[in-house]
């Protein structure tokens, strides 16, 4: 099936994302004379007696149908972004009339980012109610969703410059492309450990190096660094010695603040040895991540997990007994096979354990991942059960005392949901909070690993590293020097 568009080219991308919510599967193209489209939706834009209007309309063998929306310009508004923002409002109208429904509750807010959107209401001045009363007209947001994310931003709020980029201090990611194995649903840049570990040591060899010169690079920015992320992959799937080098080659070389935050993605329960538990610890790491995914066994065996519930409970021991003040655990929901009940039990086992973090992720079905090549063969809960077992994570998150202080939203989840990191007060991954919000810069280090650069005014500028641990390494030159220079013109903003 073929659906053509007519449309003004600057508001194509959103609209075409708009389209992608309600019709799955479909391709999408440019409306052509004769080209014999399925379907052909139209945009028109115009602005008349102060008023900015959208017309969409839809047109197929046995349907035809009209929507216009209209609302007055506001002095000193960005015109553009308004104008693309009510074109995806009247096609989503016209589209949640003729389907009798919608099967997302973000509207309008296809971006991984929502948050952003509450930030800029909320620097207008509005006050928590106007902005709920903006989510739901303007974006189309569920009253629901609505409260969720102004809730978020105004926890957020304190931790935030006011203004994007005007911040001295910023957050560096390293990155360890390297897990036990690959997981059924993971899209991310990760290697086996066993079938790549030829490649280990020059990895880390080379990610020492860029540390080393981005670390120098960073102080004569006279920048500061608040919050560290050794994320991956599994970080610690490398031997114990190239872990402590990593960490050590963190504190040593960058500039941190005296309240700095480290943060390490222990991830697979079975890497944390009481070793590399000693060894995070002795690094001054103030959260870790012990990440079970579900605490259902069988479920374990078909992502491609080799951890047990067991190992999940000896990880925890073994971080609570050697003093690490945050842990962090993640769980997913909507994995194959489970059900609201399995979840209901998963979040009992890791209340029992009282993490200070919990992060609940919907599951998003990437192209990049096995479970899309394979997706016939894994049953994958209905999005009324993916979105009970996310209203389930709430509660209980609330009984163990934790608030929602991050969000992110990802194409081709289960239900059109979002993932949401909850925290006990004073517990917050600021990290978190900083990539979420792009209002402090971030420098990514290693294979795949991307920049932020934040100037004041907002600007944004995104540079990654290459994803093959093997291009990393051999133009490592190349990217410490485009590194040292972004990081100079932080300095000169």
């Amino acid at each position: 099936m073929i659906i053509g568009i007519n449309a003004p080219d600057a508001c194509r991308p959103g609209i075409e994302d708009i389209i992608r919510v309600f019709y799955r599967g479909f391709e999408i193209k440019p409306a052509a004379p004769g080209a014999g489209h399925d379907i052909e939706i139209t945009l028109s834009l115009e602005q008349s007696d102060g008023y900015l209007l959208a017309a969409a309309g839809i047109q197929s063998a046995n349907l035809e149908r009209t929507h216009m929306e209209k609302e007055p310009v506001i002095p000193g508004s960005d015109l553009e972004n308004e104008s693309k923002r009510l074109a995806r409002l009247a096609v989503y109208r016209l589209l949640e009339g003729v389907k009798a429904g919608c099967p997302t509750p973000w509207g309008i807010m296809t971006g991984i980012r929502p948050t952003k959107v509450v930030h800029r209401i909320m620097d207008g001045g509005l006050a928590p109610e106007g902005v709920i009363k903006a989510l739901t007209e303007k974006f189309a947001v569920t009253p629901e969703k609505a409260a969720l994310i102004t809730e978020i931003a105004l926890h957020q709020r304190p931790f935030l410059p006011a203004h994007p980029g005007t911040s001295r201090e910023i957050g560096v990611y390293a990155g360890i492309p390297f897990c036990p194995s690959r997981c059924l649903y993971c899209s991310f840049p990760a290697y086996p450990r066993e079938k790549y570990r030829h490649w280990v040591a020059p990895y880390v060899n080379a990610l020492l190096q860029e540390i080393k010169a981005v670390g120098e690079a960073v102080k004569a920015a006279s920048l500061n660094v608040r919050c560290i992320y050794l994320g991956g992959g599994t970080p610690t799937c490398l031997e114990p010695a190239q872990l402590a080098a990593v960490l050590e080659a963190l504190n040593q070389n960058l500039p941190v603040t005296a309240d700095r935050e480290l943060t390490v993605e222990g991830g697979r329960p079975e890497t944390l040895s009481a070793e590399v538990i000693d060894i995070i610890r002795a690094a001054g790491a103030t959260r870790l991540s012990i990440n079970p995914q579900t605490m259902q066994e069988r479920t374990l065996r078909v992502i491609g997990r080799h951890h047990t519930v067991r190992d999940v409970m000896d990880a925890m021991e073994r971080a609570r007994s050697a003093g690490l003040e945050t842990i962090n655990m993640d769980i997913i929901a909507g994995l194959p096979g489970e059900t609201a009940g399995d979840m209901r039990d998963t979040l009992g086992r890791i209340a029992a354990l009282r993490p200070e973090n919990l992060s609940v992720h919907t599951l998003a079905v990437k192209r990049a991942a096995r479970l899309s090549r394979e997706i016939d063969q894994y049953p994958l809960p209905s999005p009324g059960s993916t979105g009970a077992m996310l209203e389930e994570a709430r509660r209980r998150a609330g009984l163990m005392g934790m608030v929602p202080y991050y969000m992110y939203r990802q194409k081709n989840m289960l239900g059109n949901l979002e993932n949401i990191g909850y925290a006990l007060p004073g517990r917050e991954c600021l990290y978190n909070i900083m990539i979420m919000e792009e209002r402090h810069s971030i420098i990514g280090l290693g294979a795949g690993a991307g920049s932020k650069y934040v100037m004041p005014g907002g600007m944004l500028y995104n540079r990654y590293n290459p994803k093959d641990p093997r291009l990393y390494v051999e133009r490592l030159e190349e990217i410490i020097q485009k590194k040292k220079r972004g990081i100079a013109a932080l300095n000169r903003a």
